[in-house]
C-alpha cells in the first residue's frame, strides 16, 4: 500500500476538516490515508477523533509555533517510521510543515487549497505565502474554479487542478422529519426559518445576513458554529429572533428545520454546507463567490453578489413563500449528487499518481 498522510491544524470541525476526512475514508488501493493534525499542546483535537470515529488511522502533531520546524521533524520522523510515501497538506501552516518534513525525509509533498479568507492582514500574508510555497510540491489542488484560476497566477512550477469536495449520499429531508425539528428548536410551524452554518469569522458575512433580516417578523434565524466573532455577532443580533447553537457535530437538524440556508460569505471555495444542505433537499440562497456560481447554476439556488444586504434580502423573499422554493429543492438534490466522494477521491488519486511517478520526481 502507497501510504498518504494528509496534515491539517484547525480549532474545530468545519468543512475542510470534514472534506479531509471525507478524502481520507474514500481512498482506494493502492493508497491508504491516515490522518494528521497539527495541534496546539493541550488543545482538543477534534479532527483526529472525528477521522477514528470512521475507522480511519489518525495521529497528533503537536505545534506551539507558526513556523514550527520542532514538529516538521516530528512529522518526518514518524512518516519514514510508517513508512509514508506523500505528504498532503490542506491549510498554510501544514504546507510549511509538510514542506519541511518532506526535505528531511525525502518524502514529496501535495497541497489542497480549500479556499482563502483575507480576514486580516496577517492572514492574507500568509494566504500569498503559501501560493509561493506551493511551487515547491508535487501538484496543487484547488476546491474552486476561481480559486484555481488565481493560483495559477502564482504557481508555475507544479501542476494546478480543480477538484472539488464531494460527500456521502444523504437521503432528502421529509416533512415528519422537518416538523420534529422545529418542535426540538422550539420553532412555530408558519415561521420562516434561516440558517447560516460556519465559522463566525469575517469572511461568513454574517452581518450582511442581519442587515437583510432586520425588520422581518416573524424570522427565526438558527447559527451554528463558534469562532473569534461570537460575542459580537450576538450583541449584533438585537431584535432578531436569532438562535446561537454554537459548534454542532450533527447539523442534519438544523438543515432540516431551515426553510434556507443562507451563505453571505464574502469569500469561499466550495463549501461543504452548501453541498449537504442541497444533498438535504433545501433551498440555498447564497453569495457569487468561489465555486457557488458553478453548484448553484441553472436553478440549484439562489446567487445574490457578495457584500449586498439588498440584494440578498430581495433573495430570501423570492424564496420565502414556497413557490419557487420546491423546484429549487428539486434540482438541488439532482445537483449534488453530482458531488460525490468518488470522484472526488478518484481526481485526488489522478493527482497521486502524478506526485509520486519517477517523471514528475526528475522533472522538478
Amino acid at each position: 500500500m502507497i501510504r498518504i498522510l494528509h496534515l491539517r491544524q484547525g480549532a474545530a470541525l468545519y468543512g475542510a476538516d470534514r472534506a479531509v476526512v471525507a478524502l481520507a475514508e474514500a481512498t482506494q488501493s493502492p493508497y491508504e490515508a491516515v490522518v494528521g493534525s497539527l495541534k496546539r499542546p493541550g488543545s482538543t483535537d477534534s479532527l483526529s477523533e472525528e477521522a477514528r470515529r470512521h475507522g480511519l488511522a489518525a495521529v497528533r502533531f503537536e505545534s506551539a509555533r507558526r513556523f514550527d520546524l520542532r514538529c516538521a521533524s516530528s512529522v518526518a520522523a514518524w512518516a519514514r517510521e510508517h513508512g509514508v510515501r506523500l505528504l498532503h497538506a490542506h491549510d498554510f501552516k501544514a504546507l510549511f510543515v509538510a514542506l519541511a518534513a518532506g526535505v528531511s525525509a525525502g518524502i514529496p509533498v501535495v497541497a489542497t487549497f480549500h479556499g482563502d479568507t483575507g480576514s486580516t492582514l496577517a492572514v492574507r500574508l500568509y494566504e500569498i505565502l503559501a501560493r509561493v510555497l506551493a511551487n515547491f510540491t508535487r501538484g496543487v489542488a484547488a476546491a474552486s474554479r476561481a480559486l484555481e484560476r488565481r493560483l495559477r497566477r502564482w504557481v508555475r512550477a507544479a501542476p494546478v487542478a480543480f477538484v472539488p469536495n464531494g460527500l456521502n449520499f444523504a437521503w432528502p429531508v421529509k416533512r415528519d422529519e422537518q416538523f420534529a425539528a422545529r418542535a426540538r428548536f422550539g420553532i412555530a410551524p408558519d415561521a420562516f426559518c434561516v440558517a447560516v452554518v460556519g465559522r463566525l469569522s469575517p469572511e461568513k458575512g454574517h452581518r450582511i445576513l442581519f442587515e437583510a433580516l432586520r425588520g422581518r417578523p416573524g424570522v427565526v434565524l438558527l447559527l451554528a458554529g463558534d469562532g473569534p466573532l461570537r460575542d459580537e455577532l450576538r450583541a449584533a443580533t438585537q431584535g432578531l429572533d436569532a438562535r446561537f447553537l454554537g459548534f454542532v457535530e450533527d447539523t442534519r437538524p438544523i438543515f432540516a428545520a431551515a426553510d434556507v440556508v443562507a451563505l453571505p460569505s464574502l469569500t469561499e471555495g466550495l463549501p461543504l454546507v452548501a453541498l449537504e444542505a442541497m444533498s438535504l433537499g433545501r433551498c440555498v440562497v447564497a453569495s457569487a463567490v468561489g465555486e457557488l456560481p458553478e453548484l448553484l447554476e441553472g436553478g440549484a439556488g439562489v446567487l445574490v453578489p457578495a457584500g449586498s444586504a439588498r440584494a440578498l434580502s430581495e433573495g430570501l423573499d423570492r424564496v420565502k413563500d414556497g413557490g419557487d422554493r420546491a423546484a429549487i429543492e428539486a434540482r438541488a438534490i439532482v445537483r449534488a449528487r453530482l458531488y460525490g466522494v468518488a470522484a472526488m477521491a478518484g481526481a485526488y488519486a489522478s493527482l497521486y499518481g502524478r506526485a509520486l511517478s519517477p517523471m514528475s520526481s526528475t522533472s522538478r
